[in-house]
């Protein structure tokens, strides 16, 4: 049996493809692109033993194309959240340590901040490893959605073009929002982008309903889009913050007036 078959986590790639997007929605304020390429890049190496691959920090950091260091930090992060569990194992020659195994975890299976212990890291015996510790050399079968596409280590330039179809997100976004962003975007940058909302939104009036009054979030989101292919705006994400701020005080005082039934009396309406 191959020694990455005992650390398993999923039955089927399909689960795996349902777990790397719901760690995704489910941390989408925490993960930043680094996060997310990384999880993308180790769950396309833990096809064959569903959840299970066995990486090197360099090999990760040219599959990201970051500096090692980073791709430390990254999957520092992504254990501490409880999204991957890192098992380190034995050179089977001189006893020292080898590469992680990296284990994507079920959602929900173990809590944040609870990787890394000492039950974690233990270490393989040489009879468990049966062979020199490196990646898979089996070639990963293509899988649909999230993750996809087989990998070539070190120069794989679909990572960042593979994404989560905007449709998921139909009934999780006010439905004006959704229309409006689902143009341009699919769901990953769609959580981001509405995450920019709704932090622009907290930071003005943190219990306004999008939904009570979209037209101001709508035409922001279009305006900005426009300027953003026009070359006027060299910070989307910054542009928006601002912009969402001023459609929140915008359609504060648009309910404020219409529920306080707030009449030009000058004019006699």
């Amino acid at each position: 049996m191959h020694y990455l078959a005992e650390h398993q986590s999923f039955s089927t790639t399909q689960e795996l493809n349902s777990a790397i997007y719901t760690h995704i929605k489910r941390n989408t304020y925490e993960l930043n692109d680094t996060d997310r390429l990384t999880l993308k890049a180790i769950a396309r190496y833990a096809v064959k033993f569903a959840g299970a691959a066995h990486l090197k920090a360099t090999t990760l950091a040219g599959l990201i194309e970051k500096s090692e260091k980073t791709a430390r930090r990254a999957l520092a992060k992504l254990a501490e959240l409880g999204i991957v569990k890192k098992i380190a194992t034995a050179r089977k020659v001189n006893g020292g340590k080898g590469a992680n195994i990296i284990v994507i975890l079920p959602p929900g299976e173990s809590e944040p901040g609870l990787q890394n212990t000492a039950g974690d890291q233990s270490s393989l015996s040489s009879r468990q490893v049966g062979a020199k510790p490196t990646e898979s050399n089996a070639e990963p079968t293509k899988i649909v959605n999230e993750p996809s596409d087989s990998i070539n280590p070190l120069k794989n330039k679909n990572l960042k073009d593979t994404s989560i179809p905007a449709s998921a997100l139909k009934k999780a976004l006010p439905s004006d929002m959704y229309d409006a962003m689902s143009i341009y975007f699919e769901a990953e940058d769609i959580y981001k982008y509405y995450g920019i909302l709704l932090r622009a939104k907290r930071s003005i009036k943190r219990d306004l309903m999008i939904e009570d009054n979209p037209e101001p979030f709508v035409t922001t989101w279009h305006n900005a889009i426009l300027k953003a292919k026009q070359g006027k705006i060299r910070n989307l994400s910054d542009y928006l913050y601002r912009a969402w701020q001023e459609a929140t005080s915008k359609a504060s005082r648009e309910i404020y007036a219409k529920e306080n039934h707030i009449y030009d009396w000058i004019g006699g309406e």
